[in-house]
């Protein structure tokens, strides 16, 4: 798995290197610099101590750069790859497993498709902005009810998940969006999923597998970097 998603990696920053002048903010700290905003990376970019900012490329690459800090973004370095970083994660969370006291099989769900949700365990999943949540299950025997709420459960919705079928749409009184928990009851156990954007502004889909995994959402931007590659 560690070499296809290097292999897919380099595939699409050979696309991508003719746009490589414009980076995409994740996350800053300290500045006023929103998740979602281009930066020109040909112009420099000012950090004063203990401020923070994390970048992506075009090519899907991350770059966390600290201040003090006054040149163009990539100065430093080209930043780590999407593939270098889940193949990282991938090693920590064996390790972790490989604890005493640590259950096994923590790995997530391989997804059919980026865009679902899997119901069947907590975590950060990943929503495209101006989308709303499909949401997926690895076993499709049983018939279920899926229950959705907000995690102050000031509303609920409810949809009948018929046997055969992995995957259902659930109509929710507010729509569900970045930035807020979720609460889903699939088979009688409470599952949390915490909802992050994935903006417009992404260009293509090694931008969104890095935010993506930036985000927490590994099983997502692998199944992301898995379709780009056919």
């Amino acid at each position: 798995m560690r070499k296809t998603l290097l292999a897919i990696t380099a595939a699409l920053m050979a696309a991508g290197t003719a746009q490589a002048a414009s980076l995409i903010v994740v996350e800053a700290r300290g500045i006023a610099l929103k998740p979602g905003t281009q930066v020109d990376d040909s112009k420099p970019l000012t950090l004063a101590q203990g401020q923070h900012v994390t970048l992506i490329s075009t090519t899907g690459a991350t770059l966390s750069i600290d201040g003090p800090y006054n040149a163009p973004p990539s100065a430093g370095g080209g930043g780590k790859s999407v593939a270098a970083t889940l193949a990282a994660l991938g090693t920590e969370r064996n390790a972790r497993t490989g604890e005493a006291g640590v259950t096994r099989g923590g790995a997530p769900n391989k997804l059919p498709e980026p865009w679902l949700f899997d119901v069947t365990r907590s975590g950060n999943v990943c929503l495209q902005e101006g989308t709303q949540p499909v949401f997926w299950r690895p076993d499709a025997k049983s018939a279920v009810v899926l229950t959705v709420m907000p995690v102050d459960r000031s509303w609920k919705s409810k949809g009948d998940w018929a046997a055969g079928a992995t995957r259902i749409t659930v109509t929710t009184d507010v729509p569900m969006h970045g930035g807020a928990a979720y609460v889903v009851n699939y088979a009688g156990t409470d599952y949390a999923l915490a909802v992050a954007t994935v903006p417009a502004s992404l260009a293509n889909d090694s931008m969104r597998a890095a935010w993506m995994v930036q985000k927490g959402c590994e099983a997502q931007a692998e199944a992301l970097l898995q379709r780009a590659s056919k």
